[in-house]
């Protein structure tokens, strides 16, 4: 009886190989290549060959850099440049391409989203520039207070759409879950940030569990996220939770940036 199997293949010794069920032992099988291994680097600096006289350093970001990909995964890749600005997109490959001059504007003005990339970035070229931004950009109240100031003006409008919930009674829309669910990431990677420490995508997922007591809120954000059809599913409790818990969050970050010395 013939079985089918889509297994990964994996390193074996200096050769490479599938891991098969037990049960298959002394059968034969037939051993096909459903897709071909990513070459990165080849790929990335393939898309990139128009602009490489002016690349000053080329690094993977997000999900492929925190080792968190999926088989759905975008390949995330800052390109550091001079005088380029430019976004691509192509195939799974999303590459942002942007002037040293305004990277650093960035970290000095407004460090989110640019500092977390820098923070994990792994150098495809140059490695030696990547890592000097890593040492020396930190966090601090001028750099920060954008989006503190973005993220308390979301919560005002949460709390209001909240409130008017609980008066209906409803349960909460998915607009609001995905507004409480980024600003639940902003704080958990600036307190990451603050203390040196990896981001990780699990982690905040078990976040949201552990603050709202389930995934719904999220659930509700990766439709929003996805552009599916949006619908009301979020209990006001968990809503009324995540709301709390990044307000006195962002309190304390707050408080952390007034006392700390820059």
């Amino acid at each position: 009886m013939k079985q089918e199997l889509i297994k990964p293949v994996v390193r074996v010794g200096n050769s490479a190989g599938v891991i098969l069920p037990k049960e298959w032992l002394n059968g034969i099988a037939k051993i096909k290549l459903v897709e071909q291994a990513l070459n990165l680097k080849k790929e990335i600096l393939e898309i990139l060959s128009p602009y490489l006289e002016k690349t000053q350093g080329i690094y993977l970001v997000g999900s492929y850099a925190r080792g968190e990909q999926t088989e759905r995964s975008d390949i995330d890749v800052l390109v550091i440049t001079n005088k380029i600005r430019k976004k691509i997109e192509t195939g799974r490959y999303s590459i942002i391409l942007i002037p040293k001059e305004d990277l650093e504007k960035q970290l000095q003005n407004n460090a989110l989203p640019i500092l977390p990339m820098i923070k994990e970035a792994k150098a495809i070229i140059n490695y030696q520039l990547i890592n000097e931004y890593k040492e020396k950009s930190k966090l601090n109240q001028k750099n920060l207070k954008r989006r503190i100031e973005l993220s308390k003006s979301s919560l005002s409008i949460d709390r209001e759409m909240i409130k008017l919930d609980k008066e209906w009674p409803s349960n909460c829309s998915d607009a609001v879950a995905y507004s409480l669910i980024l600003n639940l990431r902003t704080v958990y990677i600036i307190d990451k940030l603050r203390r040196n420490e990896k981001v990780s995508n699990k982690e905040v997922i078990s976040l949201i569990k552990k603050v709202s007591g389930s995934l719904k809120a999220h659930e509700g954000y990766l439709r929003v996220k996805n552009n599916k059809k949006q619908e009301e599913e979020i209990p006001i409790e968990e809503a009324d939770k995540l709301y709390h818990y990044i307000l006195k969050r962002l309190k304390e970050i707050e408080k952390w940036l007034k006392e700390k010395k820059d």
